[in-house]
């Protein structure tokens, strides 16, 4: 309850600091909120804290919607009346009745445990037994022949109820003939070709005291006299099926006596299975939202890989001829236009805006994200103030290395590729097996 108390003062707390804060964002724009972004799109300045802004007022707005659903649940949970402190004496389930489960704590001073105890049910006397075994023996005589006219003229289910009304005793049941009808009271009569009688037993007890039940019953053959329901419902199938050539089917309003009309969905369904459906879709577009900018970094991520060795190739060319290294970073990045480019691009406007060029070369390694790349420009930045001789000499290191990692992914896809093609390979394989012994097995 206390827990409870601390919601309801805490949250709107919570509530007000975040409503604040949302006055706020500017402080959240170079943080890590746009780095996240910047990894997923290429942004930078106004259109990068734009982005910024928009995806924190999002998640506050969602912050603020689940504060104030915590919210009513502590309030319903903080009005909702405590309980009396319960009785140290336990009433026991009346007879027939389940077990009632109690939750005890015990102390010795210095230990605590809570136990789980099982308090059963009452057991009954035997006179009480004879009294209620008695009422449920004839409820079973009463009710036994369900929807047939007789038990001595049995075409439909008979009820076999497991317990009585008072659900006090257990009801068991046998047949002398389980393939006619079964212990469950289904009757089974299509291979019968005369009237067979079935000895059937009810053994009542409460796991202590037994009564029993002995009945014979009369169940027809398939080809007797139907009842009006089981005549409707073999008259429909039979329509159903003489009609599979028309493209709608017709229900009848009478088969006989028997009214016939189509059972129609209710409102209640309906709308639970709209609710479902909308529960499912919401956690679809969850996941789906979760999960867009995760498979964009991966894309991301796999384009910048495949182009390394081409950029890292390209800009050692064209240092080694001559070209300054801001240039050649520009010329080389066009390989691929879409994320290394502006990139390369934004860092260098950084630095003729007056941003140091180590500085400037560590971040750009830094938002590209793959390690190639941020081993490339952190010694970029170390050794290119030294002198174009250094900066070749580091360049045909990383193209070395590149070409290496370059042949073990080559190498690894290669691999992988072998692995896929087993699968049709011994499915070939099986195929061949088969042709060649088919002739031969059915020649035997």
């Amino acid at each position: 309850m206390n827990v409870m108390i601390i919601f309801l003062v805490l949250l709107p707390l919570l509530a007000v600091l975040a409503m604040i804060s949302r006055k706020h964002f500017s402080k959240y724009k170079g943080g890590e909120v746009a780095e996240r972004l910047q990894k997923v799109e290429v942004l930078y300045g106004r259109r990068l804290e734009d982005a910024a802004q928009q995806y924190i007022e999002r998640e506050f707005r969602l912050f603020l919607i689940l504060l104030g659903v915590l919210w009513f649940a502590a309030l319903g949970i903080l009005l909702y009346p405590a309980a009396d402190q319960p009785s140290e004496e336990i009433e026991r389930p009346a007879a027939g009745e389940n077990a009632t489960e109690v939750t005890v704590h015990l102390s010795d001073g210095e230990k605590e445990e809570l136990v789980t105890l099982a308090v059963n049910p009452r057991r009954m006397t035997e006179e009480e037994f004879d009294t209620a075994a008695k009422a449920a023996l004839e409820g079973i005589r009463s009710g036994m022949a369900g929807k047939n006219q007789d038990l001595m003229h049995v075409t439909q289910d008979l009820v076999f109820p497991s317990q009585d009304k008072s659900h006090k005793l257990k009801i068991t049941w046998e047949t002398d003939h389980p393939t006619v009808l079964s212990r469950k009271g289904k009757v089974r009569r299509e291979e019968l070709t005369e009237a067979l009688e079935v000895t059937v037993k009810a053994r009542v007890t409460d796991d202590v005291h037994e009564a029993e039940l002995s009945e014979t019953v009369t169940v027809l053959p398939a080809n007797a006299t139907e009842t009006a329901l089981e005549k409707a419902e073999r008259v429909l199938i039979q329509q159903e099926e003489s009609g599979r050539n028309s493209a709608t089917y017709q229900l009848p309003d009478k088969i006989g006596e028997v009214e016939v009309k189509r059972q129609a969905e209710t409102v209640k369904g309906m709308i639970c299975k709209l609710y479902i459906f909308a529960v499912i879709l919401i956690i679809m577009l969850f996941l789906v939202r979760r999960n867009k900018e995760k498979e964009k970094l991966k894309e991301r991520e796999a384009v910048l890989g495949q182009v390394f060795y081409r950029f890292v190739k390209r800009l050692t060319l064209l240092v080694g001829a001559g070209d300054n290294l801001q240039n050649a970073l520009v010329r080389a990045a066009e390989v691929e236009k879409r994320y290394l480019l502006p990139e390369v691009w934004y860092i260098l406007n950084s630095i003729r805006s007056g941003t140091a060029e180590q500085k400037a070369y560590t971040e750009l390694g830094k938002n590209l994200g793959l390690k190639n790349y941020i081993r490339l420009f952190s010694t970029i930045s170390t050794t290119g103030p030294r002198g174009s001789n250094q900066l070749i000499q580091m360049l045909e290191q990383e193209v070395q290395e590149a070409e290496t990692e370059k042949r073990d992914e080559a190498r690894k896809k290669g691999e992988q590729a072998q692995e896929k093609l087993l699968i049709p390979m011994v499915i070939l394989m099986a195929t061949v097996i088969g042709i060649v012994l088919y002739p031969a097995i059915v020649g035997m």
